[in-house]
């Protein structure tokens, strides 16, 4: 009897980031239409949620992931935990014939990543994966440039230990080169949620406006604000609000993760308050995969997104997009889209600015949804000669 190919999906999984979970589900898609005999195992943060969410066995990653509020006592133990994680991870790797870490931005670090939290983990399942011979691919993920030298380390050997690398943009595979792991064979590949199938457009709402909320906590110097931040992204949000509406424009929040909602909620609440004209005139969304998301946009006149996978389901739609970014990735992909005009940093918000740029994607939105159209089909397209390459290179090899 022929064994069957089990492959390790690697990633932080099952947190409740709406893109990391869409960027698992097409990666699965593509692995049960091509490999629909393989036996599937993810490594991921919170193994049950996978398991409930993508129907997959899923094993935690990592041996401990301390909860928020941790103690000194727990600190240590979080230390303690890092020892045991090698040999922990070289005995996962051994449960897998390939090992696979499907986009998302593993090589960022703008959202505060620890070094030696997912850095680390990635490090030690390269290492693990050539020790045993075993096919590890790094699949249309995402790069930017850190200070840190623990974890460009990491970063560096993550790549170089690697079988197969693509990075979802140019600017990327240049973050990593300058790291030091420049390689000839790295490829480009669009990010991997463009692959998910887009929902019908049942009706046409060019006066709605989807607004992302994103509960980001601004890096200073290596520290968070997190609370002066916050507070000043809802009252600069509940007037951004207030204007779009005053502007003959319906808003629809959503959201990016499930931190999101109870910030998305406040804001809701807030502009009535304040704004009590408002009242019917936005609705907070509880879409929770980038399925539903896209389901919310379709139709739209415009979207207004911070978060990277809410601004990849409007431009699949070809719906024209203001970007609110707090990394170099959301400018990039709208400038690939024909819309590098709308964007902006989040953490430098121009309320007077972003009305602005909402009625000039209004304004423009009939002259460029035909490029738009045409750029999403590409990506699928490259997407689709992706999965061909990974098929023969990295799985059609561990099968063998």
């Amino acid at each position: 009897m022929t064994r069957r190919m089990r492959i390790g999906v690697l990633g932080y999984f099952g947190i409740g980031n709406i893109g990391n979970e869409g960027t698992l589900e097409a990666f699965l898609d593509y692995l049960r239409a091509q490999h629909p005999d393989a036996e599937i195992l993810c490594l991921a943060a919170e193994p049950d949620q996978v398991t409930r969410d993508h129907g997959v066995e899923a094993v935690r990653l990592m041996s401990y992931r301390p909860g928020p509020g941790s103690g000194a006592v727990l600190t240590v133990r979080k230390a303690l935990s890092r020892l045991v994680d090698a040999p922990r991870i070289f005995r996962l790797v051994g449960r897998t014939d390939a090992v696979a870490v499907p986009g998302t931005g593993v090589l960022e670090t703008s959202l505060l990543t620890q070094p030696w939290s997912l850095p680390y983990w990635l490090f030690l399942t390269a290492v693990a994966c050539r020790l045993r011979r075993r096919p590890f691919a790094l699949v249309s993920v995402g790069a930017e440039p850190t200070g840190d030298p623990t974890t460009r380390f990491f970063h560096r050997w993550t790549v170089r230990l690697a079988d197969y690398v693509s990075y979802r943009d140019e600017a990327s595979r240049a973050t990593v080169a300058a790291m030091g792991a420049a390689r000839e064979d790295a490829r480009l590949y669009p990010d991997l949620a463009f692959g998910l199938p887009t929902p019908a457009v049942e009706r046409e709402r060019p006066d709605l406006v989807v607004l992302g909320v994103m509960r980001y906590e601004v890096a200073d110097h290596g520290r968070s604000r997190g609370p002066e931040a916050v507070r000043a992204y809802v009252v600069d949000t509940t007037r951004l609000i207030a204007d779009l509406v005053a502007a003959g424009r319906t808003v629809r929040m959503v959201v990016g993760d499930v931190a999101d909602l109870t910030l998305a909620e406040e804001i809701e609440q807030r502009v009535v308050r304040e704004h009590p004209e408002v009242h019917g005139r936005v609705t907070t969304s509880v879409a929770a995969t980038l399925t539903e998301l896209m389901g919310e946009m379709a139709g739209a006149g415009v979207v207004v997104a911070s978060r990277f996978h809410n601004v990849i389901c409007a431009l699949k739609l070809a719906v024209p997009t203001v970007s609110l970014g707090y990394a170099g990735k959301n400018a990039r992909v709208l400038e690939e889209f024909g819309l590098g005009e709308l964007s902006q940093r989040m953490d430098s918000l121009d309320v007077d600015l972003v009305v602005a740029q909402v009625a000039r994607a209004g304004a423009i939105a009939d002259e460029v949804r035909p490029a738009m159209h045409a750029t999403a089909q590409r990506f699928g397209a490259e997407l689709a000669d992706q999965e061909k390459r990974l098929s023969s290179e990295v799985f059609g090899a561990a099968a063998r």
